[in-house]
């Protein structure tokens, strides 16, 4: 019953970092669009890093305490994995705001699917938590079939900046630091898939279709 308790307890820990860097991400995005230098200063990756570092101790603490076993066990050790790239994604969000900040004064094109392709990275990272919490291996699964939509996106905005620059329509500071914010945006979906990836590993002992235990 304690063991089983610490684990709610763990879930729920996982669950407030992941809510930090979810807010964190819409800031991040929300300055794209318009920045704001109050709202930039609110985007703080040391708490994400603390709750990390906190979700790691008790894990740690847990294996050697209590000793699970292989259910228990995946568990915990899928969560140990599961926050590494909870804390890659609160990082990026400190990308996009860092060149969301450059942006500013600099001369800007309409990127044709560039919107779609951010909400629909936000919505694997929110729909990837929500599988975790609620222990939803097919929410999982859908989370790592919209992985080849941002990669085909990725791909597509990509060829979009060099052609417009090649034709003198967009100027090269701009296509740099929109090729990056793309770039940043495509990993938060591989982290998502991540995320996804671990959930079906606690929930089967499978992870990307082999058996660790």
């Amino acid at each position: 019953m304690k063991l089983e308790k610490e684990i709610e307890h763990l879930t729920q820990m996982v669950f407030k970092m992941a809510d930090v860097v979810e807010t964190n991400l819409k800031y991040a995005i929300g300055l794209y669009k318009e920045f704001d230098e109050e709202k930039y200063e609110l985007i703080n990756d040391d708490v994400v890093d603390m709750h990390e570092r906190l979700i790691e101790e008790m894990c740690l603490d847990i294996m050697i305490k209590e000793r699970p076993y292989a259910k228990d066990l995946r568990v915990v050790t899928g969560i140990l994995k599961l926050v590494e790239d909870l804390e890659r994604l609160g990082d990026h969000a400190e990308d996009i705001a860092t060149f969301s900040r450059k942006l500013v004064g600099v001369k800007s094109i309409e990127i044709p699917n560039f919107d779609s392709t951010v909400d629909l990275a936000l919505e694997m990272v929110h729909d990837s938590v929500n599988s975790f919490v609620n222990k939803d291996d097919k929410l999982a699964s859908e989370v790592i079939k919209k992985d080849d939509i941002i990669d085909e996106s990725y791909d597509q905005i990509i060829s979009y900046l060099i052609n417009e620059t090649e034709k003198g329509n967009c100027v090269p500071s701009f296509a740099i630091y929109m090729t990056l914010m793309i770039k940043y945006i495509e990993r938060i979906a591989d982290h998502a898939v991540n995320v996804a990836e671990w959930v079906i590993y606690i929930s089967s002992g499978f992870h990307k279709d082999k058996m660790i235990f």
